[in-house]
């Protein structure tokens, strides 16, 4: 028995010593990560059990499907001549075979691998977060991963409690090229109540203050430049966890931020500006939300720009930002915020990126480009996957047109929603609507 034990554990260390294909190092394609102008995440979510648009989960597992290469291997090719990374969810990771399925071909092939966190949306501070997704501790006593997450069955899976997102299927850690936060701004703003606002009798801050909603972050119901600077900080010090973990194995840092008209109804600077300038403006509620037409402020472009220098200062610089864009509000609104982006990130020598990614669209709709703008049109007798496809190569049309798009930029091609509805062999990259199908169709009207 003894014999048989020492088998087992000796094993378990010659895998352990011989992990390249498991062992994903950040410094193994650090030139190809920053260079990429294209990457790819497809919609295989089955791992997110909590997140359920619809009501129903996305899809199945990627080992499932982009764990066949054949499925996929011409945009393998554009990613490795393109530098382009590989994005799967984090929850995903607990059900990849170290060894056999889509981790051990971007090892073999040395494609980078990005993994998205989801952690960054709640109402934790950074620190507690990096415990939890990286080392996989509780939260004040609380298994997040069960109680926010949803994951408690480990029987298909490694359970990431005590463990983190980082440990695949057969209790392999991983090492990505690139993590990926999630947004936390504007998120974690607190809304205001429009008619509330304007019909509160006081002075200004009295008015904030009756219409301003809680929504259970304590520290976002105080001064709004000390929670700002507060949300700032939580990256840091998420980021000084993951450091202590990976070392000189360190991920490069890749960051989503929203480039949406909700913005300019949390920034409290913005409110205060449009007051300072006109006190009676707020005082009809439908002026609230016309803010984005009548006297947008633009302030998200400056909080972006002060999270980057305070991650540069801490020496956590981001290599890419990665703008989360609504598409479908106001068009004029996001092509001004992308353009100051743009040259407020290439200032500080940060990629920017942009989501090719469209979720609030229903499944008999497409936008489509008329030369000048997107349109937002039903198609009853298309189908939904061709239709989404449709709809992300128009984004990249007006992306060229408008001149925000240039190659220096990183388009990630992908889907936060069930379009393409696919699981295994439906993802194959010759079956049009495929999310593979539409990655390729974008990297060849870029001519990448």
């Amino acid at each position: 028995m003894k014999n048989i034990v020492f088998f087992v554990l000796l094993c378990a260390f010659f895998i352990h010593c011989n992990s390249g294909t498991t062992l994903l190092l950040a410094e193994e394609t650090e030139k190809t990560v920053k260079a990429a102008s294209f990457s790819f995440v497809a919609n295989q979510c089955r791992g997110n059990v909590w997140y359920k648009p619809g009501g129903t989960i996305i899809n199945g597992h990627i080992d499932e499907s982009f764990g066949d290469r054949t499925l996929w291997s011409q945009l393998m090719n554009h990613l490795k001549r393109t530098g382009g990374s590989f994005s799967v969810y984090a929850a995903e990771i607990g059900y990849m075979s170290s060894t056999n399925g889509l981790l051990s071909i971007l090892k073999e092939e040395g494609i980078p691998l990005s993994v998205e966190m989801p952690g960054f949306t709640q109402c934790i501070p950074g620190t507690l977060l990096g415990e939890a997704e990286i080392n996989g501790k509780p939260v004040n006593g609380v298994n997040i991963f069960s109680t926010i997450f949803r994951i408690t069955n480990s029987e298909n899976r490694t359970d990431p409690d005590a463990q983190g997102w980082f440990v695949t299927k057969d209790r392999m850690p991983v090492i990505p090229n690139e993590i990926l936060f999630d947004e936390r701004q504007p998120n974690l703003l607190p809304e205001f109540d429009a008619p509330l606002l304007a019909t509160t009798q006081g002075t200004w801050e009295e008015r904030k203050a009756a219409a301003k909603k809680n929504n259970g972050y304590a520290v976002s119901m105080g001064d709004y430049n000390t929670l700002l600077a507060t949300l700032r900080q939580d990256y840091v010090d998420f980021l000084k966890v993951a450091k202590t973990k990976w070392g000189d194995k360190m991920p490069a840092i890749g960051i989503h931020w929203n480039v949406v008209a909700g913005w300019e109804w949390r920034d409290q600077k913005g409110l205060d500006d449009i007051y300072a300038k006109d006190p009676s403006y707020f005082d009809t509620a439908d002026n609230f939300y016309a803010i984005v037409q009548k006297c947008p402020q633009y302030h998200s472009v400056q909080y972006l720009n002060d999270l980057i220098d305070v991650l540069t200062s801490a020496g956590f610089k981001p290599q890419t930002v990665y703008m989360d864009v609504d598409w479908t509000y106001d068009i004029p609104y996001i092509t001004e915020v992308l353009k100051r982006h743009k040259e407020a990130l290439k200032a500080r020598d940060v990629q920017m990126g942009i989501n090719i990614v469209e979720a609030s669209l229903r499944d008999d709709e497409e936008l489509y480009f008329n030369g000048t703008t997107l349109v937002r049109r039903a198609v009853s007798s298309g189908k939904p996957n061709e239709l989404y496809e449709n709809t992300l190569i128009a984004i990249v049309r007006f992306l060229k047109a408008s001149g925000i798009y240039d190659k220096d930029m990183q388009m990630r091609v992908g889907s936060w929603s069930h379009r393409p509805y696919e699981t295994g062999s439906q993802v194959d990259e010759k079956i049009a609507g495929s999310m593979a199908h539409t990655a390729n169709e974008i990297v060849e009207l870029l001519s990448l």
